[in-house]
């Protein structure tokens, strides 16, 4: 008996590493979440705990999917994260170059990692970059740290 609690309990750490570790994987169709987004009147800081706006909180991630819009997602909370102050900028400087042409989107999870769209996009853990094409096909999943270089080839290579 003891050993079969011992494998069920071995299965359920196996299968929950399984989802703890499975965002969506590139080739996926994104999921279709409906992200906050700063409204009119709203500040910056409501949505992001970056020290200056990082103007990613513009569209949400159900708007570029229904209107065919490539898009970059970054999950990241810059007030604990430093990789993620970094790759917000990155990011931020990528959004100056792009934005006619893809939108970005940034979801900080500090205030509420319970939201939706962390559920959605499996995440645990930061930061996460992911670049999805037109098609709302994920062309490029990043964890971790991503250099401004690899970030550039990549968008260059899904806007075509």
């Amino acid at each position: 008996m003891k050993k079969m609690g011992f494998l069920f309990v071995c299965f359920l750490l196996i299968g929950g590493c399984n989802w703890f570790l499975s965002f969506p994987k590139e080739g996926t169709m994104a999921p279709i979440s409906h992200n906050p987004v700063l409204r009119i009147g709203e500040r910056y800081t409501d949505l992001c705990t970056m020290n200056v706006p990082d103007h990613l909180h513009r569209e949400s991630v159900s708007h570029a999917l229904f209107h065919h819009r490539p898009f970059l997602i970054f999950f990241g909370a810059p007030v604990h994260c430093t990789p993620c102050v970094h790759e917000a900028r990155l990011i931020g400087g990528l959004m100056d170059l792009y934005r006619s042409r893809m939108a970005f989107i940034h979801i900080d999870d500090y205030e509420d990692s319970e939201q939706q769209t962390v559920h959605d996009w499996r995440v645990h853990g930061e930061p996460w970059v992911a670049i999805i094409n037109q098609k709302g096909v994920i062309a490029k999943v990043i964890p971790g740290d991503a250099s401004y270089g690899s970030l550039n080839k990549i968008i260059q290579h899904t806007i075509r």
